[in-house]
Parts: C-alpha cells; structure tokens; sequence
C-alpha cells in the first residue's frame, strides 16, 4: 500500500512539471505535431454590471390616412319662376290634340248673348275652345250682366279665354253705345291729341280700363297708333291722336299705361299704320301710300315707344304696301311685316293679333281656310274673327298634317298665349313635380 501511495505521488509530480510549459512545446510545433488552436474567451462583464445588448429599434407601421368625409350633396335648386313657366306650358301644350292647340289661335264672338251661363253658350264655349272671345254691344248690358257673362264663359273653357273688346273712346266705344250705366263716355284720340295732355290720355285709359275690368274684360284693342298723314282717309279720322308721330307715340303710350294700371291688356293698332291710307279696309283693299322712309320714321314711331312700355298684343290691319311689298299681300298676311319687321326689326315678343278677318280686305280675296294658314305662315298668333271658323280650323290642320306648317310653328303661336295668359293671371301653374 505504501509503495502505491509513493508511486502515485511520483506520477502527479511529474505531471504538474510537465504542465508548466504546455504552449511552448504547441507553438515549436517540434514531435507534438500541429499547433491547437487556443479558442478566444470574451472578457466577462464585471460583476454588477449588466452586459449591453443591441436591441433593434423597430418603427411604428405607418398608419394610412383617415379618408376625407364626403360632401354633403348640395341641395337641388328651386327652378326659377321663368323655368316653372317653361316646363308649365311645355305639359300643357303636349297634353292638347291639335285641334285644341290650333283653336287657341282663334278670337270669336258669342253671338248676342248677353246673359250668364246657359246651355246654348255652355255648348258654344266648349265645342269652339277658342284662345278668346270679344264683345260687341249686343252682348253688354248693365255691370252685374256682363260680369255674369264674361264668368261663365270662363267657366266652360278648359283654359281661360282672353275676354277682348274694342273700346276706344270717341266714335269706336262699345260700352258707350250699349249704354252701359254708370260708364262716363271718354273723349276721341282727335280731341286728347288736341290738347296734348298726356295725363288726360292717361286718365281716359284708366276709366276705361276700369270700366272694363268691371265686367270682366281683360284685353282692349287699344289704343289707335295710326298716324293720320292723309287727309283723305275717312275710315281713322278722329280716331287718331295727330299727324305727328311723336304726339301720337306720347299720347298712346299714356292711355296704355291707363289701361295697365286697371289690369287691361292692351293692343295697338293697326300696324303698319292706316294713317297714310284713302281707303277703308273694311271695305276692300286698302293702300299705305308710303315708302320705306316715311314707314320707318312716321308710322313705326309709335309702335316702337307702345312696345317699350309693354304692350301685351299688336294688331296688325289689312293694308297693302305697294313701295316696299313686291306680292301686294295685305300686312296681317305677309311675311316681311309681321315677321321681319315687327318680331325682328323691332323686337316685339308678345302676340300678334290680326284684325277682324271678316273685312272686305280678307274675304274679297281669300277663303277662310287660305287666309287663316295664310296669317299663321306670316307669324300671326292670333286670328281674329275669321269669316268661317270652322273652315279656317280645319285649313290649319290640314296644312300642318301637310307640313305645309309645323306644328313647332304651332307651338310657337300657342307659346306665347300661354305665357301671357300666365302672366296675366288667367292661369296658375300647377307643380306636378
């Protein structure tokens, strides 16, 4: 046993003297062989001492923006009162067959009836749907009656007449001469003209005017704008204001806003002016001695100043001017003075209306039918009195299903009755929207 423990001792002598060098002998690389690579330790962090560690800096996912809100949606504009009108009118028109269409051109009288609602001018009213009706004195009575007459009259239309007469004073007055009571006969054109009062002018178209409102007429054919230039000319005479234009023009213009301050519509006639004529439309052909200058600054004067202060209506007459008309139509038929000269040259937009079609002018040369499409082919909108009305309604429907005229032509006319009609509160425009 004691000579194991001495061995053993020996052994670990040896082996911690051998130990001493141990990389020596690794680095000679001498019968050791290759040299043993020494792995490196990392320092140790001191105790205490936390060791520091990369953490990689990790940045926020980028957030998508918040969407935009979206417009309130702008609230639908109200359609301005000339739209109304238009979309209106556009209905009305296309609900009407075009035999109603084509009876709204038309302005006839009730025969002498002179009372209120009865079956026989029930049956008038409602098979003729005429665009107006027009009295004579056989159809005036006393206020209450007339008023009477002018409402039932409406209320057999499906839409509301035009209740016309002529009432100028003077020779032409249709309330004087039934006797109407109460109603203060107003003095002739000739005799204002006379003393060149325009607020005398003024005062005998708002008498007048209302008078006439009183029994329910609401269109004066009124006042004479003729310039009376012919001192053979019997048929206008005092019915004229002056033979200067400018006196005519002042003085007209005032009994029309006479006429407008009572609610009447008015219509000037007779364009192109009966002043310079020797014979009576009435009878037969009557001829404007004028050329194209004195046209345009003698007779056109007062028309010109009635349009500028809004005339509803011009009645144009039967006259026939050589000078500046190479076919010899009477006015109320040709193209170039109802359509050229008065819508174009100066510029009335309201409604043309022609005179009685049952003067001698029209009837000794045109049937009824070929002088209603005649008128209509011009530009008349308005017919007044044709000699036949069923033949001149029939003519115009025949010549629109022809084509001979559009029913935009038509449409035109019927436009332009509507919308005064409106204005004037004849009708009320329904929404339907």
């Amino acid at each position: 046993m004691r000579k194991f423990v001495l061995v053993t001792l020996l052994g670990l002598v040896l082996l911690c003297s051998c130990g001493l060098q141990p990389q020596d002998n690794a680095l000679q690389g001498g019968e050791l062989g290759e040299a043993v690579e020494t792995p490196v330790v990392e320092p140790k962090a001191p105790v205490g001492v936390l060791p520091t560690i990369d953490i990689p800096v990790v940045s926020p996912p980028e957030l998508e923006p918040e969407p935009e809100p979206e417009p309130e949606p702008e609230p639908e504009a109200e359609p301005t009162q000339e739209e109304l009108e238009v979309l209106f009118i556009e209905s009305l028109i296309d609900s009407m067959s075009i035999e109603e269409q084509v009876s709204q051109m038309f302005i006839l009288n009730p025969g002498n009836r002179h009372i209120g609602s009865s079956e026989e001018l029930a049956n008038f009213i409602i098979e003729s749907k005429a665009g107006g009706y027009i009295y004579f004195g056989g159809n005036i009575t006393s206020i209450e009656g007339t008023k009477a007459l002018s409402e039932a009259i409406i209320s057999h239309c499906t839409i509301a007449p035009f209740i016309c007469i002529d009432e100028e004073g003077g020779v032409v007055s249709r309330l004087h001469s039934a006797g109407l009571p109460g109603y203060e006969a107003q003095p002739s054109a000739k005799n204002l003209g006379a003393k060149g009062d325009v607020q005398e002018a003024y005062s005998a178209g708002e008498t007048i005017g209302a008078a006439l409102s009183s029994i329910g007429v609401n269109v004066d054919f009124a006042p004479v704008a003729d310039v009376l230039t012919n001192p053979r000319n019997s048929v206008i005479g005092s019915r004229s204001y002056s033979n200067d234009p400018e006196l005519v023009a002042d003085m007209a213009t005032a009994f029309q806003a006479g006429l407008h301050s009572k609610g009447i519509m008015s219509a000037p006639k007779h364009f192109p002016g009966h002043g310079n004529t020797a014979n009576d439309s009435h009878q037969g052909r009557a001829v404007v001695e004028s050329d194209l200058e004195h046209l345009e600054s003698v007779e056109y004067v007062p028309f010109i100043r009635l349009i500028d202060g809004e005339a509803e209506f011009i009645m144009t007459g039967h006259l026939v001017v050589p000078a500046v008309q190479s076919d010899s139509q009477p006015a109320t038929l040709s193209r170039y003075f109802v359509t050229d000269v008065l819508r174009g040259e100066l510029g009335f937009e309201g409604i043309i209306v022609t005179d009685s079609m049952t003067m001698g002018a029209i009837t000794q040369e045109f049937s009824p039918a070929k002088a209603a499409v005649l008128a209509v082919q011009a530009g008349i909108d308005m017919i007044l009195l044709p000699e036949n009305y069923n033949q001149a309604v029939s003519g115009l429907i025949q010549a629109v299903e022809e084509g001979t005229i559009t029913s935009g032509r038509i449409h035109e006319s019927l436009t332009r009755i509507l919308q005064t009609k409106l204005r004037a509160g004849l009708l009320q425009i329904k929404d339907n929207r």
